[in-house]
């Protein structure tokens, strides 16, 4: 019989990487206040394409086990 532990299993994990244009809405009074509200809270979003740019495999722990 042997003394070596079983390592631990693994399942593989994937990175999805996604180029994302957005046309965001703001209502301010001026640029600086839209600029500001934006950074902070995010717009009205009335457009957005996506696309997958690269998929990677990772792999780490089973949590589950």
């Amino acid at each position: 019989m042997s003394n070596v532990s079983k390592i631990k299993d693994t399942k593989p994990t994937q990175c999805f990487s996604y180029e994302v244009n957005m046309l965001v809405h703001i209502i301010a009074d001026d640029e600086v206040t839209a600029k500001a509200q934006l950074d902070e809270k995010g717009g009205i979003v009335t457009k957005r394409d996506v696309k997958l740019v690269n998929t990677v495999t990772l792999y780490g722990e089973d949590k589950d086990k």
